[in-house]
């Protein structure tokens, strides 16, 4: 079993931090060609911060956001308007007040299942506020924010937590195989 401190991915294997946000603003597209408007920023949000060094961090939510207007504008027809632009970017403010949120759990002492659970209830939480707060300037549906809207956002970005937490353990232990392997043998 992983423990704590074998999940962040240490400035010694900087290539796989790098890997690892590449796979995040992958895996937002993907998802953002699946779920369209539902794209688990939460989820990315909270494995990137228990996973990633800080700045790398940071750096796979802006590519996850940006990857995700990308998609949006460009292949799902979002409309090029003030409303649409301006929910864009209520929506990556939120996903960075999820990743500081799901961060600030990371400070507490804790176990790896209480951190993850932490940093991704706290990041939830976080989301979900700056997006209703952000109905008090921005036009949005009678029921955005209904049970079951909130229920089917936190379903979809547990799974995608879920999802990415066993691809990051998968290549943990690919990368403790890989290492393990002896040398060539020097004559």
């Amino acid at each position: 079993m992983l423990e704590r401190n074998h999940l962040p991915l240490r400035p010694a294997a900087p290539v796989f931090a790098v890997a690892w946000v590449a796979v995040i603003a992958g895996a937002s597209v993907a998802l953002s060609l699946l779920f369209a408007c539902v794209t688990p920023f939460v989820a990315l949000a909270a494995v990137s911060a228990v996973i990633l060094p800080r700045r790398m961090a940071l750096m796979a939510v802006l590519f996850a956001w940006l990857a995700n207007q990308t998609v949006g504008y460009l292949v799902l027809g979002y409309p090029q308007t003030f409303d649409s632009f301006a929910w864009g970017l209520a929506i990556g403010i939120a996903a960075f007040a999820s990743l500081a949120a799901a961060l600030a759990v990371l400070r507490l002492a804790a176990g790896l299942a209480v951190t993850m659970t932490g940093a991704f209830m706290s990041g939830f939480v976080a989301y979900e506020g700056v997006l209703f707060a952000a109905t008090a300037v921005l036009p949005s549906g009678d029921g955005a924010f209904s049970a079951a809207v909130v229920a089917e956002v936190l379903l979809i970005n547990s799974l995608a937590a879920v999802g990415l937490i066993c691809l990051h353990a998968g290549a943990a232990v690919s990368r403790a195989l890989v290492a393990a392997q002896p040398g060539p043998a020097l004559s």
